[in-house]
């Protein structure tokens, strides 16, 4: 008995069970649970949305804080450059964007049916026969039943899922701004509030661990927001220098699709990779290069000028991150994936260190 109570093997089995436990409890469990996830799913996207705007003009309110060190002054300087940001987006760039997406729209018929030809001459020269393109889409399942049933269930549930919508972004249009005015005004003092509640014993942990989820949060975000920024301009640089159309809807493009790291520029590019192969061939060859080396560029010189080597991670390591959070959590997973692993490892080195510093226990790596 005494060897089980020391055996480390015994304790992880024992952990195992009491996991496993844990989880089939939930799940008898699930429909208490409802309400509580509920409340989070209303909840997330405001905390979300709140707390990129924070870490984004944070800078600049501790910029302004050291010139004016009164919030009452610095907080509506703050939502007036917040508001003078959206509507200069609105009233200089979303009529370009619109304009050059009612363009896009007008030649997508030409763009389609110069595509088709060229995979059609793609096919002729390179022997493939149509019947082994329909073997390919049959084993799809996207027969013109499924496509039409499909079509009729968007139409029928379509209503509500805007209505639900519009209703969703009015009270996150009407929240984010309050949550905003808090963060600005009470988050620096949260850790000294929440370090009352704590025990003496462990304040020196918490507060470190308070620490690093803020500035790993703070550089991650920061700079994510200026690496898209990089990512949008030359991409609209290039579409503009290949002669591309609607150059700039394709850079805004790219750049929003940065915020997915490695994939987000190829992801961006490929309406304007579309566009420019039922153009020419030799254009979308194009497209694919630059946007590669732009990838490279923004990878391995402009990411970590701008965010350090804070995350230290292996593009292998970064690729497969961000695939495992697109299957267990879609797009937003992928968004949030390396953030969330930055956050949890600058969390984990202060609990190591807390160990070692304090408890005394010695790692092999030491």
């Amino acid at each position: 008995m005494k060897y089980l109570r020391q055996s480390k093997l015994f304790a992880a089995i024992i952990l195992i069970i009491a996991i496993g436990i844990m989880i089939s409890l939930y799940s008898r469990i699930d429909f208490l649970l409802h309400p509580i996830r509920a409340m989070f799913s209303s909840l997330f996207p405001i905390i979300l949305i709140s707390g990129f705007l924070f870490y984004i003009f944070l800078p600049v309110y501790e910029l302004l804080k050291k010139k004016i060190d009164h919030d009452g002054i610095v907080i509506p300087i703050i939502f007036g450059l917040i508001i003078f940001v959206i509507y200069f987006m609105i009233s200089s760039i979303l009529p370009q964007v619109i304009n050059q997406l009612s363009t896009l729209i007008a030649i997508t018929p030409s763009v389609v049916n110069n595509s088709v030809s060229f995979i059609e001459e793609f096919m002729i020269k390179n022997n493939i026969t149509g019947g082994e393109v329909y073997n390919y889409v049959s084993n799809l399942d996207l027969s013109i039943t499924n496509v039409l049933t499909n079509i009729l269930d968007q139409f029928t549930t379509g209503f509500a899922n805007v209505l639900s919508a519009t209703i969703s972004s009015l009270v996150i249009i009407a929240t984010v701004p309050l949550i905003l005015f808090y963060l600005f005004k009470e988050g620096m003092k949260l850790p000294e509030i929440i370090l009352k509640h704590i025990s003496p014993k462990y304040k020196t942990l918490a507060g470190n661990l308070m620490s690093a989820f803020h500035i790993n949060a703070r550089n991650y975000i920061g700079g994510r927001i200026l690496v898209c920024v990089f990512v949008g301009i030359f991409s609209y640089v290039i579409f503009l220098l290949l002669g591309i159309p609607n150059a700039l809807l394709f850079g805004l493009i790219c750049g929003i699709a940065d915020i997915i790291p490695y994939f987000g520029p190829f992801i961006g590019a490929a309406p304007a990779f579309f566009v420019a192969l039922s153009m020419s061939p030799g254009l979308a060859m194009g497209v694919v290069v630059f946007i590669s080396i732009l990838q490279q560029i923004e990878s391995y010189v402009f990411t970590p000028f701008v965010m350090g080597n804070s995350l230290e991670l292996h593009p292998v390591t970064v690729v497969v991150l961000v695939i495992f959070a697109k299957d267990a959590f879609g797009v937003i997973g992928m968004v949030l994936i390396l953030p969330t692993y930055a956050i949890i490892k600058g969390c984990a080195i202060e609990i190591l260190r807390y160990l070692r510093d304090v408890k005394g226990i010695r790692f092999k790596y030491d």
